[in-house]
């Protein structure tokens, strides 16, 4: 197993880990609704650590999300910019075109 391979299989074990964490503590909350008394928000009850524990969640689920996206290469990337924009300045020429004709054709009408 290559070390880029290693890395991401942490990064989706860590991620797995911190979505169980949070599906429990959402279970416990659950619990507790038939108490009658209002309880704090998950925010406001977790305080600066519990916005902490949601960054760093969502900072790794960002990296594993990361790790999974491929990029094009350096040919493909060349290939398909030149293939848009020659479709832009085609499309660009033809409107023009038609756009000329079409004024010409409806100032003769007018005139």
């Amino acid at each position: 197993m290559t070390k880029r391979k290693a890395r991401k299989a942490q990064s989706r074990e860590k991620a797995q880990t911190v979505t169980q964490g949070n599906d429990k503590s959402v279970k416990n909350r659950s619990t507790n609704q038939g108490s009658g008394r209002a309880e704090a928000s998950p925010a406001l009850s977790g305080g600066v650590m519990g916005w902490v524990d949601k960054v760093r969640s969502f900072s790794i689920e960002v990296r594993v999300e990361f790790d999974k996206i491929t990029w094009p290469s350096r040919k493909e990337a060349v290939a398909l910019t030149t293939a848009v924009l020659a479709i832009t300045f085609f499309f660009t020429a033809y409107l023009g075109i038609v756009d000329i004709s079409l004024t010409k054709l409806v100032s003769f009408l007018i005139y």
